[in-house]
């Protein structure tokens, strides 16, 4: 019976690959790509670390602020990837032309933002901090530590770990955002335009989009455990990311614009205001079915019920048959 060591090893070796598979694009910038998956395999690392910390015993160049700074080192890279790339095919094309010389300017500066933000990135990579870190993964795969609880099946104990983390997404204030509750039932107050909500509650939900990306990554860890319902439950939350994500691009640019040219989008330009704002309510409204879902106690407590599988008496069993792992 598989281990919560062995599920552990696997989990840092997948990632510690993907990383270093990535690493030389990344210092040669010839593929934006190359950063967006270096960064995930950063991130899904960090996640892996947090979920088996009472698991492994790693050496000090490995730590979770450690991976946690690199990650960070790429992500306003990604970011304005991310937001050029929308602004030059999803918005740009669909401009007159007077608003298509202020997005390249807008374009042009972020450009540049890239370069710097690059060169700060591949100043980490090349220093020791990083080296540390690939070097102390690399030793300990090589010759793995762990905790007692190493030993235990998979299966046994896979409902402790996620069930705390999946109740605390359940319990973020992202949920509450325009919510008016009346006893014990939810009042969905009406927004037609949702953009100065979101200016002045987004930070909530991005919030929210975090830590459900985070869960959604741990509870990836241990998807072969589960069934059919766990996986559309992990999809469910990619779903949520994807759409809580598309609603804080929005905020994004319309503070690009005021930061970096000191002008109001909607009176620069009030053509891409008036697509941003119609992909803002488009995504608001799918958001809000998804916020009406998982406030209703049916919901809630399905989720909860999709993590509590119990130990078929073959995972008991291996408690006793299967091999330990040896513990330092």
């Amino acid at each position: 019976m598989e281990t919560l060591g062995q599920v552990a090893y696997e989990a840092f070796e997948k990632y510690y690959r993907k990383i270093s598979k990535h690493e030389p694009g990344v210092l040669r910038d010839r593929d934006p790509e190359a950063i967006h998956q270096m960064r995930v395999g950063l991130r899904r690392l960090r996640t892996a670390l947090e979920v088996f910390s009472q698991t492994v015993r790693f050496p000090k160049g490995v730590s979770i602020q450690r991976v946690r700074a690199v990650a960070s080192s790429l992500s306003p890279v990604r970011d304005l990837d991310v937001m050029m790339l929308a602004l030059k095919e999803q918005y740009y094309p669909h401009l007159p032309r007077s608003e298509q010389q202020q997005l390249a300017k807008l374009i042009k500066k972020l450009d540049k933002q890239r370069e710097e933000a690059l060169q700060k990135a591949l100043h980490l990579l090349r220093g020791d901090r990083y080296r540390k870190l690939q070097q102390g993964l690399g030793e300990w795969l090589a010759q793995p530590q762990y905790r007692p609880i190493a030993n235990l099946p998979i299966t046994l104990i896979a409902p402790d770990i996620l069930l705390p983390l999946v109740c605390h997404l359940l319990l973020h204030p992202g949920w509450q955002v325009a919510v008016d509750w009346q006893g014990d039932r939810p009042t969905f107050l009406a927004i037609s335009d949702p953009a100065p909500l979101l200016q002045k509650s987004g930070e909530d939900l991005h919030d929210l989009r975090k830590q459900t990306k985070r869960v959604r990554y741990q509870m990836e860890l241990f998807s072969r455990v589960y069934g059919e319902d766990f996986a559309c439950q992990v999809s469910a939350f990619a779903e949520l990311q994807e759409l809580l994500g598309t609603l804080h691009d929005g905020v994004v640019l319309h503070e690009f614009f005021q930061r970096q040219l000191g002008l109001n989008l909607r009176e620069a330009s009030p053509c891409l205001a008036e697509m941003i704002a119609l992909e803002q309510t488009r995504q608001w409204q799918l958001w809000r079915s998804h916020q009406q879902d998982y406030l209703t106690p049916a919901k809630r407590h399905h989720v909860r019920q999709v993590l509590l599988i119990a130990p078929t008496p073959l995972a008991l069993n291996g408690m006793a048959s299967a091999g330990t792992i040896s513990v330092n």
